[in-house]
């Protein structure tokens, strides 16, 4: 085959549903690239259970009544990669330069296996050379001696475990410093600001059981089959109840198209499969909070509509009232806004988003997912997208989450770049609207 072919091969839309034998023969090849012997491979039927250990792909919750195999692809290939029988030793670092292996892929560096000893770089010989571990931990306390703490940054990456998470960020304020970034700085930053503004905390507001109570959800730039499998139990579960799945995505995304049920016999042996997204809308790159705007823009313009006519009104008025500040100033720019514009910058049609807005209407129990912000929007302004997505949901009284990564459960054992202060209501932006966050639990429309 021409190398064109393979390169059209390999980037072909993956035809089948997410999960299936697809994840299964994926999590088997995994484990025999890394020459994971079977017996312990049976670690894995401890990974995210109670008397267990947390998988370090994603943050998805250890359930209550967890499955047998309470993990999935991702969370089989991270633990593969972890029990690789594959290393490093310090023979490797003999026959090889610094030099030499900046020039490795970072795939080839990391299927060379796991380090056996600790290293030093000796710029002489442009190689790493083995030292003891007593040598490394005075040389790493001789240095950490020399600065002033205030000035030191302790890095952490999503890549760790929740318990090595925690020491860490306890090594770090022991030694006298709170400067933690980590690897989602850069993705998760917009959302944690932007939340924190609207809703008074930088986290989503679902939780496990709500999952069972929707009954409609939105996922804005989410890929729940690569970003949360698990979390596709629960989808599942809501699509057997009948749940309508709006998605807004640039991309289709397999894990939001369809779904085979790993662990049910009769999806595994027969084509059955669960239709995920019942409406799967490709918004352009950034065109996320535009096509927000034609939402509330459509269900304000119903809402003024039922008001005038003295019926049953279209938004959750209670709601907005007690718990949010800023709403008119938010309607009128929605009500000021042009089609035309919205269709531009969304790259959607009207009629797209009124199907959408029509679901939104008939909903009591509204959930709204969305990614970090790096997914939900392409442009600098994602916190704007994280305003609007706030807005978007305070208007009904929905509730939102954000999608979950192995990069926010490391935040929930206090791994931060910076401690904010609080904030007094006064400073907050007075045109976006604001919901506390303890009131934004899955509520009925009034």
């Amino acid at each position: 085959m021409a190398e064109s072919d393979n390169a059209v091969r390999k980037n072909a839309a993956y035809p089948y549903s997410s999960g299936g034998w697809g994840s299964l023969r994926a999590v088997t090849g995994a484990l025999i690239h890394e020459k994971v012997p079977l017996k312990v491979s049976t670690v894995l039927l401890k990974q995210n259970k109670p008397e267990g250990f947390a998988c370090v792909s994603c943050s998805w919750a250890k359930p209550a009544d967890p499955h047998t195999f309470e993990f999935c692809e991702s969370g089989a290939k991270a633990t593969a990669w972890d029990l690789t029988a594959k290393r490093m030793t310090p023979q490797f670092f003999e026959l090889h330069t610094v030099t030499e292996l900046c020039a490795w892929h970072d795939h080839d560096l990391e299927d060379a296996g796991r380090l056996t000893a600790p290293l030093r770089y000796d710029a002489a010989t442009d190689k790493y050379m083995s030292v003891s571990w007593e040598e490394a931990f005075e040389d790493i306390g001789r240095e950490l001696r020399t600065f002033d703490p205030k000035r030191v940054a302790f890095y952490a990456s999503g890549r760790a475990s929740l318990e090595t998470s925690y020491m860490y960020q306890l090594f770090a304020r022991m030694y006298g410093t709170n400067n933690l970034p980590d690897s989602s700085n850069m993705c998760h930053e917009s959302t944690s600001v932007g939340l924190k503004e609207a809703i008074g905390a930088g986290v989503g507001t679902v939780r496990l059981e709500d999952f069972e109570k929707t009954d409609l959800m939105f996922f804005f730039g989410q890929n729940v089959g690569t970003n949360s499998p698990r979390m596709l139990h629960p989808v599942q579960e809501a699509r057997k109840r009948g749940v309508p799945i709006i998605t807004f995505n640039p991309l289709r995304e397999p894990g939001l198209l369809k779904f085979s049920n790993p662990q049910s016999p009769v999806e595994m042996m027969t084509p059955a499969h669960t239709l995920i997204s019942t409406q799967y809308h490709q918004v352009k790159t950034g065109g996320d909070t535009a096509a927000l705007l034609g939402i509330c823009k459509i269900v304000i313009d119903a809402d003024d509509r039922a008001r005038e006519r003295g019926e049953p009104r279209k938004l959750d008025v209670e709601f907005i009232e007690t718990h949010t500040v800023g709403f008119e100033a938010f309607a009128n720019y929605v009500r000021a806004a042009s089609w035309s514009e919205i269709e531009r910058v969304s790259g959607l049609p009207r009629a797209d988003l009124e199907a959408a807005a029509a679901e939104y209407m008939r909903a009591n129990a509204v959930m709204a997912i969305t990614a970090w912000a790096s997914r939900s929007t392409g442009r600098a302004s994602r916190t704007c997208a994280c305003y609007a997505i706030c807005s978007f949901c305070a208007a009904m009284s929905a509730s939102q989450a954000r999608g979950r990564r192995r990069c926010a459960g490391i935040r929930t054992c206090r791994v931060n770049a910076r401690w904010a202060s609080p904030r007094s209501p006064n400073s907050r932006r007075s045109t976006s609207l604001q919901a506390s966050s303890d009131s934004s639990r899955l509520a009925r429309k009034a």
